[in-house]
């Protein structure tokens, strides 16, 4: 199981010295003993112990010309779970003043009866590196590197351009992490500490306890602040430019931990699953370096292969057959953690589809109970906060799409139901300028058009809408496509339904512009059912 991944650059004339010393002081944390810094730069196999954990590592390196390459592959069972087995993978290139350093974490259970879950963690070497670096003379962090330092907003409303102009840089390396204030000033995280924890992969901004959470929203939206406590994830743009960000309340925090500072490895683990995937594909691995190796010193035997004689080529290649046999070995272990993963996936995959029909079946029963007591009261919700109500219309941006949702939902909730799917395509358009337009739309669908529908049907109640407003239904293209049909399928009620009713603004692929709501009528209830509220989905043309 993949745990961590991590990969950073650094660079000046003390780079080198700085890692290694890093690395030789991490090791012989785990070993029990050090390592002369000539042992840390080529091949050889170590047995040591850390306290009563016996420890296994690997080094292998191949220097003979830039770039040169290192790998140390760190294995030990886990102190307190019986049947697993940690794995840390540590890479270096070096070339010229510059290196990339990677680091990955996983485990290996070997035992059927292991349910203890794995804790996310980031090893200690990663400090120890960026420490060293700080404390190196010319040398420095790469700047693409995220999260090296706490940064803070809320100062003035400058700040709040500078964190506005981080959030959608086309080339940011990682997620942000909005850290806010309760109303009392206090931190439910420690935001500091935090920080050192995602070094490398994260960016922490910490709102300024004397922020104005309404100048906060005026400059960076709603979907991108956070207050009162509550913490915002925001990914890395889209390639349409879009931020998506994950928004968690107080509540939802403190049962992350007891502490600000035990609630961290949670956060952790939320940006790890994240990054993963990214920084494995950069990691430095010990089969790669074993590869170059092989093949250089094949090119060297190769050269001087005329100069040999018997004894000394017959070395050589007793030598580079070793070297086989070992990379052989190496890519066996591969395939067998690939099976696995596979293993791992597919489990996954059938627990998420449990999970989501529980969701579901959650969602039908909320949505039950909504009617019950719709039927009941006879009345509209009252959900809608005034003082929300006033902010949106004085603000100087659009409401975003998912506020229109949110705002339709509260007001008209007896009138119609917004389906799960429809507020996460809304997510994704933050950049759509024409939220008013939007607003005015939905409002005429829930009220206007649902009233017309129950006077006198579709023909009727289409009149409500101009003909760049409303389709009621699909072309012949995308009605007999089976792919195109099901993007506009939607679950409601349990059952799969088709919504081609649509409403639409704008009528190309800018998505700071085009949108389009689908949704269905259902008439037994007498709501509009919205399930989908986001970019044009796909046609033949497109």
């Amino acid at each position: 199981m993949l745990v961590y991944s991590n990969h950073m650059s650094v660079k000046g004339h003390g780079a080198e010295e700085a890692v290694f010393k890093a690395i030789g002081g991490w090791l012989k944390e785990q070993l029990g003993f050090g390592l002369h810094p000539d042992q840390l730069r080529k091949d050889g196999e170590f047995n040591g112990t850390r306290g009563d954990v016996r420890s296994w590592l690997r080094v292998l390196a191949t220097a003979e010309e830039d770039p040169k390459l290192y790998s140390w592959a760190l294995k030990f069972p886990d102190e307190n779970v019986r049947g697993r087995q940690w794995i840390v993978e540590v890479g270096v290139k070096a070339q010229g003043d510059r290196l990339d350093i990677s680091c990955v974490v996983k485990t290996d259970e070997y035992s059927t009866l292991v349910a203890s879950p794995v804790i996310a963690s980031q090893p200690r070497l990663i400090r120890y590196i960026v420490s060293n670096i700080q404390n190196a003379k010319e040398t420095t962090v790469d700047t693409t590197v995220p999260g090296v330092e706490i940064r803070s907003v809320g100062e003035d409303r400058d700040s709040y351009l500078a964190l506005l102009s981080e959030m959608e840089r086309p080339a940011r390396e990682g997620p942000i992490v909005l850290v806010s204030p309760t109303k009392q000033g206090e931190y439910l995280l420690d935001a500091e500490e935090l920080q050192q924890r995602l070094i490398g992969l994260a960016q922490v901004v910490k709102v300024s306890a004397s922020f104005n959470s309404y100048e906060m929203a005026s400059v960076l939206g709603t979907p991108k602040s956070a207050w009162g406590g509550a913490i915002n994830i925001l990914y890395v743009p889209t390639v349409t430019g879009q931020v998506r960000g994950r928004y968690y309340l107080p509540d939802a925090i403190a049962t992350w931990g007891d502490t600000p500072f035990h609630r961290i490895p949670h956060v952790l683990a939320l940006i790890t699953n994240i990054t993963n995937i990214e920084r494995l594909r950069r990691h430095i691995r010990p089969e790669g370096v074993m590869q170059l190796s092989m093949r250089r010193r094949m090119q060297v035997a190769r050269a001087k292969s005329e100069q040999m004689s018997a004894a000394q080529l017959r070395t050589a290649l007793e030598d580079a057959a070793k070297q086989a046999d070992e990379q052989t070995k190496y890519f066996d272990e591969l395939v067998e953690e690939n099976s696995q993963l596979e293993s791992n996936i597919s489990t996954l995959k059938d627990d998420l589809d449990g999970v989501r029909d529980d969701l579901a079946k959650k969602d039908y029963a909320i949505q039950s109970l909504k009617d019950q007591l719709s039927r009941a009261g006879g009345d509209r919700p009252t959900g809608i906060d005034a003082e929300e109500l006033v902010n949106l219309l004085t603000r100087d941006e659009p409401p975003s799409p998912l506020d229109c949702l949110s705002i339709i939902e509260k007001i008209y909730g007896d009138r119609c139901t917004i389906l799960p799917n429809a507020r996460s395509s809304a997510e994704e358009m933050n950049n759509f300028i024409y939220g008013r337009q939007l607003l005015d739309l939905l409002k005429r669908l829930v009220t206007d058009y649902r009233d017309a529908l129950m006077d006198g049907g579709d023909n009727k109640a289409r009149s409500v809408f101009g003909k760049s407003e409303y389709a009621a239904k699909e072309s012949e293209t995308v009605m007999n496509n089976n792919a195109m049909r099901r993007e506009r399928t939607f679950v409601y009620e349990g059952e799969k339904v088709e919504m081609f009713r649509h409403l639409k603004i704008g009528a190309d692929d800018d998505a700071t512009k085009t949108i389009r709501a689908h949704f269905h009528w259902d008439h037994h209830r007498e709501k509009i059912v919205i399930g989908y509220c986001g970019q044009h989905l796909s046609v033949s043309s497109r």
